[in-house]
């Protein structure tokens, strides 16, 4: 985020949303004025989880554990292993490639052209691929979605009196206006399930059901930049009410239509 311009909205799916969060959330980084996120991966804790979780104790974000060096030791399969199942796993997934993708684009399956399955079976062949493959089983434990965006359950704000703005800047969490265009028919997890999980996170996320699969931005990219633009008039509406009422600024988590 260092090189972005000021007021820098990013846009991100899938694992990649997890760097996204993790970027306009990163220590020293105020240079967002939003984040957009599609069927974007990783954990997210309900409130039910996070109580039965902790109990008593005190939580322990992954954050707390990596700035303390506490993260358990990895302990990944043998490289040689993970090769073996990583080149088994592509030679299996290479001729089934448009079948894959059109199951993924239920909506609009006609999107599923000769370009983007020619990119996809062009980067599965590269020498790296194979890397990139097992390189998931080396990856220390994931921060979920409560600690990246500041939950009111499951971060460390929400079990801590210190002002917000200083446990966002120690942790690195994301506490400002976010966006979900979530694709409810995405068949690889329970889409509406997790859009209602990231709506009960906090104020300031806002839930926009598209009725697509798990590439909502490609698959009915209108639909997608149609919500964005309506969401970012209706924040910058409610921002400069609320600005001239009390000079700050407060928006509700919800699920537009």
């Amino acid at each position: 985020m260092g090189v972005a311009a000021d007021d820098t909205v990013p846009l991100s799916d899938e694992i990649a949303g997890v760097n996204a969060v993790s970027a306009s959330g990163a220590p020293g980084t105020n240079r967002c004025n939003g984040l957009v996120l599609m069927n974007s991966a990783g954990r997210i804790l309900s409130r039910e989880e996070v109580d039965k979780t902790t109990g008593l104790n005190a939580l322990v974000t992954v954050g707390a554990e990596t700035a303390g060096d506490d993260l358990p030791k990895c302990r990944p399969p043998p490289r040689e292993v993970a090769r073996i199942g990583g080149t088994g796993l592509l030679a299996y997934l290479r001729p089934r490639i448009q079948s894959v993708c059109k199951n993924l684009y239920p909506t609009n399956p006609d999107a599923v052209d000769e370009i983007l399955t020619g990119n996809i079976l062009r980067d599965s062949l590269d020498p790296g691929a194979i890397n990139v493959m097992i390189s998931g089983s080396k990856l220390p434990p994931p921060r979920t979605a409560n600690e990246l965006l500041g939950a009111d359950f499951g971060s460390v704000k929400s079990q801590s009196k210190e002002d917000s703005s200083i446990i966002a800047a120690a942790e690195g969490m994301w506490e400002g206006k976010t966006l979900v265009a979530q694709g409810f028919l995405d068949p690889l997890n329970d889409a509406k399930a997790r859009a209602r999980l990231f709506g009960e996170l906090r104020k300031g996320i806002t839930v926009k059901p598209i009725n697509a699969g798990h590439c909502p931005h490609d698959e009915l990219d209108e639909d997608v930049a149609n919500a964005i633009g309506h969401w970012l008039l209706e924040t910058t509406k409610k921002e400069n009410e609320v600005g001239k009422d009390s000079g700050g600024i407060e928006s509700s988590s919800d699920i537009i239509s």
